[in-house]
């Protein structure tokens, strides 16, 4: 219930303040089918965006567990089936609480693989989950607004761009090897760039102009603190 409100109030005024979005899908997208969704992690609006082009489907995002610290946003987070996770020492709960909503087939799991916005490095993680849930992979990717200030900005450059690209599908096998996974991360990293060159051929997400400013916003607190 206040997941859908949620979606419908965010759409709404995302096309007041930021203009009509741009959403696209591969052919073979499945509505219907239950995926374990990954995308770049490039800001905080990812999630939203990603939610908002598989709607009516939800998506059940996997987070870190600093992001529960807030009561107000552990509360919020736990209504919208956000799962917490640590993300550098994965608990057994965490991991069993995402293949089980892949299991259920009512919600995707969505997860950013790289783990941060701040690191282009797929992390193991997704592709562990998605063949416990036997479930296939599917990549989307979100152009747009990098910042609360640019969602207002009705420019070009700014408008939300989605595109959920072609499934990655899980081989049929027991176990898998560890170039089938490192086959598979590949293969994510490769649908990204893939589907951000179809939405825009000339975009660029510099990295390490986010590093930069995540690095200056940390020597700032530290600096506050002393």
């Amino acid at each position: 219930m206040l997941y859908s409100l949620l979606i419908r109030l965010v759409s709404g005024l995302l096309r007041l303040v930021n203009g009509k979005g741009h959403y696209e899908y591969h052919e073979d997208f499945d509505a219907e089918k239950t995926y374990m969704v990954v995308a770049p992690h490039r800001s905080w609006f990812d999630p939203v965006a990603v939610a908002i082009a598989l709607y009516p489907k939800k998506v059940a995002f996997v987070a870190k567990e600093e992001v529960f610290s807030n009561a107000l946003f552990s509360w919020l987070f736990n209504q919208l089936g956000v799962i917490p996770i640590n993300r550098d020492k994965p608990q057994a709960k965490s991991i069993k609480a995402a293949v089980r909503v892949l299991k259920g087939g009512e919600k995707h799991l969505g997860i950013f693989p790289t783990g941060s916005r701040y690191s282009d490095e797929i992390k193991p993680g997704a592709v562990a989950i998605a063949k416990m849930a036997k479930t296939d992979i599917l990549p989307v990717v979100f152009q747009g607004p990098m910042t609360l200030g640019q969602i207002f900005s009705r420019k070009p450059e700014n408008r939300i761009q989605v595109r959920v690209g072609q499934t990655i599908p899980m081989p049929d096998v027991k176990r898998l090897s560890k170039e089938q996974s490192q086959a598979l991360e590949t293969a994510m990293k490769d649908a990204f760039t893939e589907n951000d060159a179809i939405l825009n051929p000339d975009y660029f997400y510099d990295l390490d102009a986010a590093k930069r400013d995540h690095d200056e916003r940390i020597a700032r607190r530290q600096q506050k603190k002393r």
